[in-house]
């Protein structure tokens, strides 16, 4: 019997795909049954349908792997629940290495796995081909096995799930095209059909590769574009073992996997073709392109090496298929900013299969709970910016995107499509200075700077990068003479109103009641007492402040700030990011610098640590900000961005007889680990709170109510089981990155946050959370023998609970 079309319900789903299934299927297990679900044609027909199926657990951080390991439980028990089957099959993966650098890349993986809690380990090649008989390991140098890793059947997944969700109350309508989202007020209001209106209180956008577009109904960014996406499959193969391990050859681009006897053999090309360029038909379902047989071309050279039978095979069919693209290759989880109550799960970079039991999970805990169950931020979608919905970018960066997956994962490896796209008014100085850039959310930022004769060009290494000794003599400079970097980049607000000191009080764990003039570091937290972000905040009038935060959050604040004003305060925030560079001018001989670029003084007693003055400088008025992010004494100038140009050429002639040097990201980033700075992302997230991290000295409980307040007093009392703790390697050579596991007296306490390499000290230096259930103090810390996981090699730490370079932080206030 045909179901009526409702005209009211709690939630409403749009998408009928495997992640839009996990996501009703998930919200009925919460107990969120006056659910929705729209598919415009059928079940699975967009992309779902096309896939390959695969499960692969170990992804590019601790979010997405904890997703993809949480697909290998559910699809192996959902038939069971449900009765339908998954074609869940525990085929196990081999990744084989042609390179040397691909084989530190995987051993470091591997350590990350098992901290991770995945198994994975290095085999021989003979046991690889003994896993897989009919592969051949000629030119391959090592390979590691993942036995938990398995494969699926797409569409009887998307059935079981739609079951499940079936089984418990939601309502599911195919052929049912969503034609707008109605909106008052910024909050989501329902929906409207083919089949009429819907009202709703909650919308979740799961179109796949539409959801770009409906995402601009509401004007929301998603940026996300279709590239076309290819596998073959053989006729049946002689003596091919019945489901082998997934065969991941990421050197040759390519995946081998068994369909019914034969062979299926895709991969993610370096070069992809973009496509929707004009849209996606109307008629679009279970739609195959155009076979490319050119493009494909790369993936079969890969499948001659590794599977030599593949010569005498027969393709029996080329399955050409569009599939959706983020710009950094990781998926839209979350709520939209600047809407409320509007959801995605969207841009799974053909990686929906393994990721959508997490997603939809995580979605469903996020409505129910406020907030998902862990941090997603790397999957976050307001990890985007407005602009990122440009077409031409994303038309040129989705040829990049399709092949992250499988390239070299090296520290700090840069995008080179869409670029430039922000560029500071100082650009072109640095450039003609032998800038070579990195970019973070689109602004073209210094990484590191080229000698005369050298070209600015990053080679990329597990080892020693060809920017290292450059990257030394910037970081020397700043701690023992002077050095100037551009960070105009930063997220930068002005929060104004008669009410605006209350609020930020209120959002702020730190005490924002100070005189004009005093700059504040503060986290603000959830109710979990975890860090929502962590800003700078200076009262630079009486009902007027102004905030800086780092570039790649930017759009997260400022709807994490703005969703928490109070109705009827009077209170505004504006976003004054490209209305102010920010130079900053910091060591040791940054007082006698600026001192000849301004009348102000400068000195300790007129201009203390912690403080903010309007000062000339130039033909220019400029707020100087006495802060450093690099543990040394030091100014950063926010100039009106017009002025930026004569004054940067006014500094580099003044400094020129000091032997000013400009320092790159590369080197602002040693120099910050190297005093023990923290960097919210990686070191402080909203699972973190300011005790566990060692701030807690900007917090300050006595000053009232404030968000997440509760939760640091009830931890104060228990005591902390994780704290984070600081560490160097006796030996000077290897280097650290971040995520390399910490081990105690021989026993897994944690991971590295982050890792860079310490020039003052000469050794690499890092950070991260030790962990003990029984309670972690300094003691503990300081009675335990600790070694860090390198390239798989154990190297002896030497651990410090504050800083090892200057831990009373005494060179700032010189």
């Amino acid at each position: 019997m045909t179901e009526k079309f409702p005209i009211q319900s709690q939630v409403v789903i749009i998408g009928g795909g495997i992640v839009g299934c996990s996501t009703a299927y998930h919200l009925a297990k919460q107990g969120w049954t006056d659910v929705v679900l729209l598919e415009r044609k059928e079940l699975g027909s967009g992309t779902t349908w096309a896939a390959a199926g695969l499960i692969a657990q170990l992804r590019q951080n601790k979010e997405m792997s904890n997703l993809a390991k949480y697909a290998t439980r559910l699809y192996s028990e959902l038939e069971a629940e449900t009765g339908v089957a998954t074609g869940w099959v525990k085929t196990g993966a081999i990744g084989v290495c042609q390179t040397d650098d691909r084989r530190r890349e995987w051993l470091r993986g591997a350590a990350r796995a098992r901290a991770y809690g995945i198994d994975m380990h290095e085999i021989s090649l003979q046991e690889a081909e003994d896993l897989c008989p009919l592969m051949s390991s000629e030119g391959l140098v090592s390979a590691f096995y993942l036995p938990d890793d398995g494969q699926t059947d797409p569409v009887g997944t998307t059935q079981a799930l739609a079951k499940g969700a079936r089984m418990k109350g939601v309502q599911i309508f195919e052929n049912t095209k969503v034609l707008d989202i109605n909106m008052a007020n910024g909050l989501v209001k329902g929906v409207s059909t083919e089949k009429g209106e819907l009202s709703c209180e909650i919308v979740i956008n799961c179109a796949g590769m539409w959801s770009r577009d409906i995402g601009k109904w509401v004007n929301a960014s998603l940026p996300l574009h279709a590239a076309e996406h290819m596998h073959a499959i053989t006729t049946p193969i002689k003596g091919l073992k019945k489901a082998f391990p997934c065969i991941r050859d990421f050197d040759g681009y390519t995946y081998f996997k068994e369909e019914s006897g034969g062979i299926l053999l895709g991969g993610f090309e370096p070069k992809a073709k973009a496509w929707g360029m004009k849209g996606i038909p109307e008629q679009f379902k279970f739609t195959e392109l155009q076979e490319d047989w050119d493009q494909f071309e790369l993936f079969m050279e890969c499948g001659f090496d590794r599977f030599p039978c593949l010569e005498e095979a027969e393709i029996r069919h080329l399955q050409v298929v569009p599939e959706s693209f983020t710009p950094d290759n990781a998926f839209m989880v979350g709520e939209v900013p600047g809407i409320k109550n509007f959801f995605t799960a969207s841009g799974m970079n053909s990686v929906g299969i393994a990721g959508a039991a997490g997603a939809g999970r995580a979605i469903s805990q996020w409505i129910d709970n406020g907030h998902p169950e862990e941090q997603l931020w790397p999957v976050d979608v307001r990890r985007f910016f407005p602009w990122q919905r440009n077409s031409r970018y994303l038309e040129e960066r989705v040829t990049e995107s399709v092949g992250m997956l499988y390239e070299h994962h090296f520290p700090n490896r840069q995008r080179t499509t869409g670029r430039p796209v922000i560029c500071s008014p100082i650009h072109d100085r640095l450039k003609d200075r032998g800038a070579a850039f990195s970019q973070a959310a689109g602004w073209e930022r210094a990484d590191w700077f080229a000698p005369e004769g050298v070209e600015p060009v990053h080679q990329y290494s597990w080892g020693r990068p060809n920017w290292f000794e450059y990257q030394r003599e910037e970081h020397l400079a700043m701690r023992d003479n002077v050095g100037l970097y551009d960070l105009s980049s930063m997220g930068k607000y002005l929060i104004e109103g008669t009410d605006a000191g209350r609020v930020l009080q209120y959002l702020c764990a730190n005490n924002i009641d100070v005189p004009v003039g005093k700059v504040v570091y503060t986290p603000m937290l959830n109710e979990r007492g975890g860090y929502e972000s962590d800003f700078t905040v200076s009262r630079i009038a009486e009902n007027q402040y102004f905030l800086v935060t780092a570039v790649g959050t930017a759009v997260r604040d400022f709807d994490y700030i703005k969703r928490r004003f109070p109705e009827g305060a009077q209170v505004n925030i504006t976003d004054v990011t490209h209305g102010y560079s920010l130079l900053a001018l910091m060591g040791p001989n940054s007082r006698e610098l600026l001192s000849k670029l301004t009348n102000a003084d400068l000195s300790n007693e007129a201009f203390p640590f912690s403080s903010a003055q309007q000062i000339d400088i130039g033909f220019a008025r400029a707020w100087a900000l006495r802060m450093t992010y690099v543990g040394e004494l030091g100014w950063e100038l926010y100039i009106p961005t017009g002025f930026t140009l004569p004054i940067f050429d006014q500094i580099m002639e003044a400094g020129e007889k000091l032997g000013l040097k400009l320092v790159g990201m590369q080197a602002v980033n040693s120099l910050r680990l190297e005093t023990g700075y923290r960097h919210w992302e990686s070191d402080i997230t909203p699972d973190d709170t300011p005790y566990e991290a060692g701030l807690g000295f900007a917090v300050k409980l006595d000053k009232g109510e404030f968000i997440g307040r509760e939760a640091l007093v009830e931890q104060k009392e228990k005591g902390l089981t994780r704290k984070m703790v600081m560490f160097t390697l006796d030996d000077p050579e290897p280097l650290l990155y971040g995520d390399e596991p910490i081990y105690r007296d021989g026993k897994h306490v944690g991971e590295l946050s982050s890792g860079a390499y310490g020039f003052k000290i000469e050794s690499a230096v890092g950070m991260g959370y030790v962990k003990n259930p029984e309670g972690v103090n300094a003691d503990w810390v300081r009675a335990g023998k600790y070694q860090l996981e390198v390239e798989g090699a154990m190297c002896d730490a030497a651990a410090y609970l504050r800083s090892p370079y200057d831990p009373k932080n005494a060179r700032t206030k010189m």
